[in-house]
């Protein structure tokens, strides 16, 4: 993609063959194509972009019964992870070299978020039409909020 969208998406099938990002509405934006190969920063790039011109300030939260403003910042390591876990999106991208996905889901321990039944329905939809394994653990586990996790050990654990 060669320009910024932030176009939100309901359709699943005008999202076929994106990786992105999901908001509290279960609404799809698309950051780029999923089969891009090589290393690229694009979810961070896109996720920077849309904070600065779609998201206010006082949007940001974090959850102050278990930790800092401080500690959540200093707990998140770009953009993307920062519109995950403070504005409540899901991140859903692919390893580069084995086109596995990887989702990241807001850990409600920074900001009290936690993903909605209409942010998993499009996350499981979106992975039904890839013909991705939706047999789980951040669709069973409450408490899992990455994929892959150390349980399933197939990827590295974290956010481009």
């Amino acid at each position: 993609m060669n320009s910024i969208d932030f176009t939100p998406y309901t359709d699943i099938n005008d999202v076929i063959g994106y990786d992105g990002f999901i908001d509290r509405l279960g609404n799809f934006y698309k950051v780029g194509l999923k089969s891009k190969k090589g290393y690229n920063d694009t979810h961070n790039v896109w996720a920077q972009k849309f904070m600065n011109e779609k998201l206010s300030i006082k949007d940001f939260k974090f959850n102050s019964k278990t930790t800092s403003a401080l500690l959540a910042l200093l707990t998140i390591s770009g953009p993307a992870e920062m519109l995950v876990n403070c504005y409540g999106f899901v991140y859903y991208s692919h390893d580069p070299i084995y086109y596995q996905p990887i989702i990241k889901l807001p850990d409600p321990k920074i900001a009290n978020f936690k993903a909605t039944e209409e942010q998993l329905n499009m996350l499981f939809s979106i992975m039904l039409i890839h013909r991705e394994n939706t047999n789980i653990s951040i669709f069973m586990d409450e408490d899992c909020y990455t994929y892959p996790d150390e349980n399933e050990n197939k990827l590295h654990k974290h956010v481009r």
